[in-house]
């Protein structure tokens, strides 16, 4: 596969919006979205090849690549999504009650590792906003959520697990592909949910309330130790939820190019984009050797290219997030990797399924 060329949006749109604020510009973007649906794909037309075909919590998708939760946080852009060439679409993250997150500014571009730092802090119009939203609107591809705790530091313990019910309950009559539960967030009060048996009785409660069995997934941060990885898979297992979102940003700096003094300036946030791919691969690697067959795993962290799909699914990903790939490279990225991934799986002889877990001896969850 030929290395890949800057295309219209690198030359000339990126270097206009990186002149306007991050935020502006995201919210500008997705302002933009109607036109694509006049517009060509870079990547050479709209088919996506049927080796891409594949099942996530027992839904057809058309191809195993999704748009994270983050770029429509209040589920305001569902009709518009399948034009970038995404296979499904994670919203949210939702939380409970509506927040306006952390003060501005709040996004910041790390131009150079082609990354980006959030301090959004979970800012969204609430569950029964968005709930409100969802029934109304007509997605054009499958649609699953991100549910998250409501950015408030006296929401804890038995507060935060029925925080969490709370916002799903407002939404689990909604036709979704899962639902999952965010508990990797590191812009909010707290950093970590660290405390197993919360996320053990979040876990008991969801269960209960969930009617409808739609699919649950446990979204964790790609700095997740050894140790709470096996815990969380234990609990994981003994609620019967369906699989992983592998991961979310990262705290981590220690592999990134950026200056120290413009990292110091920047302060706190989530990390995300190219520099945290390999503790995402690593990851997946480790919940392969732990987690039960039938669990899936989709991974979210630094995809860019075709060959960085491959890598992720290889390591054992049934599916795939990207974001920050988008601010970079544009709204076609996820056909251009669709096509890519498509070239690297006719070379090496295999279909979507048969690629799932190559790289260490697993056989896929989908099949």
């Amino acid at each position: 596969m030929s290395e890949r060329r800057p295309g219209l949006y690198e030359k000339l749109i990126r270097p206009l919006l990186f002149r306007m604020d991050p935020e502006e510009a995201h919210h500008f973007a997705q302002r933009l979205l109607p036109l694509l649906s006049i517009l060509k794909p870079q990547s050479g037309g709209w088919q996506i090849s049927p080796r891409l075909a594949t099942k996530i919590a027992g839904t057809r998708l058309a191809n195993p690549i999704g748009l994270a939760a983050g770029f429509d946080k209040n589920a305001t852009h569902t009709e518009w999504l399948s034009l970038m060439g995404f296979g499904f679409a994670e919203i949210g993250s939702v939380t409970a009650q509506p927040r306006p997150g952390n003060p501005k500014p709040r996004i910041f571009r790390l131009i150079e590792d082609e990354a980006v730092i959030n301090y959004l802090g979970l800012n969204g119009d609430g569950a029964e906003v968005v709930a409100a939203r969802m029934r109304a609107a007509q997605p054009s591809l499958p649609v699953a959520l991100s549910i998250a705790k409501t950015n408030d530091p006296t929401v804890v313990g038995d507060k935060a697990a029925k925080d969490f019910v709370t916002t799903f309950s407002a939404m689990k009559d909604i036709p979704m592909l899962f639902a999952s539960i965010n508990v990797s967030c590191p812009n909010t009060h707290e950093t970590k949910l660290q405390e197993l048996d919360m996320l053990d009785a979040v876990f008991q409660e969801l269960t209960k309330v969930n009617s409808n069995h739609i699919p649950l997934f446990v979204k964790l941060s790609p700095d997740s130790d050894r140790e709470l990885l096996e815990n969380v898979v234990s609990l994981v297992s003994r609620h019967r939820l369906s699989g992983y979102v592998v991961g979310n940003t990262s705290t981590d700096r220690s592999m990134l190019k950026t200056t120290k003094d413009t990292l110091t300036k920047i302060g706190p946030g989530g990390l995300s984009g190219p520099p945290i791919r390999a503790k995402v691969v690593a990851m997946i690697r480790q919940l392969c050797a732990l987690k039960q067959k039938e669990q899936q795993i989709i991974a979210c962290g630094g995809i860019t290219s075709g060959a960085d799909a491959f890598q992720v699914i290889a390591a054992g990903a049934d599916a795939l997030e990207l974001y920050t790939g988008l601010v970079y490279h544009g709204p076609y990225l996820p056909f251009t990797i669709a096509q890519e991934l498509a070239e690297i799986l006719e070379q090496k002889g295999m279909n979507l399924t048969e690629a799932i877990g190559s790289a260490v001896g697993v056989v896929a969850a989908s099949v």
